[in-house]
């Protein structure tokens, strides 16, 4: 069986044998490593890299393209992702958010030590009976100050590993590494939806997709609000599947963002809207801009959704 956790340590491994090679720090805190990939180090684009496949599980290589639009007269990068496994990969390594105990609930915690940890009520569940048994794990954390010994501990308590064994590596919204590696979660935004509309899983044979890279602020609003806004408004989400066409056209025009009752508003008005609650946020907002569906059964190819420029360039013009 592939460990993702095996995987996955073999890449932060490499970041904690040369951090400054990766413009990174290394902490020990409870006997856990924290790597700093955006906190008080500032990270760069290899490190984004590493972490972005280390929350594909360790199973695909990302890399660096062009925004095939010009946003506000400029040309943006973009990342360009690939997963194999994609149900294992974007539920069990890249969804973002678990329960740790019960009450104490982290929203902006993935990586591959969730299969590890496999708490009753995760969203894991729902998705695959998948559990990993590797002595190793591998956490990221979007934080914007280094975690706490208290915080450090529920993470170890989590996983249930030897302490020396977990490694936790952070980045603040407003870093390299956090906007390359929520910009990539548009085949996960795509998974989820998916589902909610009743999909089969089972009939994926891969995804592939690209999605602008925001410019960087470190203002945490600002940042949250241009890593959501990209998703929404500026990815393309493609999956291969194996099934009969009328399952394809029974989601298609559901799992986009132009669904969703407040599409065309930047997220972070959005997130101001709803009371700064994630959870109060309509679930349709949580969709990609744009959508391919291949089905490999009968050649067609179904596509849904748009790029909408115009409010990326209000995004990323917006510094208040």
């Amino acid at each position: 069986m592939i460990s993702v956790n095996e995987k996955s340590v073999r890449i932060a491994e490499q970041i904690v044998a040369d951090p400054e090679a990766y413009k990174a720090k290394v902490h020990r805190i409870r006997g856990a490593y924290i790597i700093d990939c955006g906190v008080e180090a500032d990270g760069g684009w290899e490190s984004a890299r590493m972490v972005t496949e280390i929350l594909f599980g360790g199973l695909n290589q990302i890399s660096y393209g062009i925004f095939p639009e010009r946003i506000g007269n400029v040309y943006y990068n973009c990342v360009n992702v690939f997963s194999d496994y994609t149900v294992l990969q974007q539920a069990a390594c890249n969804i973002s958010g678990w329960e740790l105990r019960p009450g104490k609930y982290a929203p902006v915690l993935a990586g591959p030590g969730r299969t590890l940890a496999r708490k009753p009520g995760d969203w894991l569940e729902v998705y695959s009976d998948y559990q990993d048994r590797y002595t190793k794990a591998v956490l990221t954390v979007e934080k914007g100050s280094i975690m706490s010994e208290d915080e450090v501990q529920d993470l170890i308590d989590a996983v249930g590993i030897d302490p020396q064994n977990l490694y936790i590596i952070l980045a603040a919204s407003g870093s390299t590494v956090c906007s390359v590696e929520v910009a990539a979660r548009i085949l996960e935004q795509t998974l989820h939806r998916l589902r909610e509309e009743g999909f089969n899983l089972n009939s994926i044979v891969e995804a592939h997709g690209f999605c602008v890279i925001p410019p960087v602020a470190k203002d945490d609003l600002i940042a949250m609000g241009r890593v959501n806004d990209v998703l929404m408004y500026g990815g393309q989400s493609s999956y291969t599947v194996d099934c009969e066409d009328s399952e394809i056209e029974a989601v298609i025009d559901k799992i986009t963002c132009d669904k969703s009752p407040v599409y065309g508003t930047m997220f972070k008005e959005i997130y101001q809207q709803y009371g700064c609650d994630f959870y109060q946020v309509p679930m349709q907002t949580y969709s990609p801009a744009k959508v391919v569906i291949i089905n490999q059964r009968t050649g067609r190819v179904f596509t849904a959704g748009e790029f909408n420029l115009e409010v990326l360039a209000q995004s990323f013009s917006c510094t208040k």
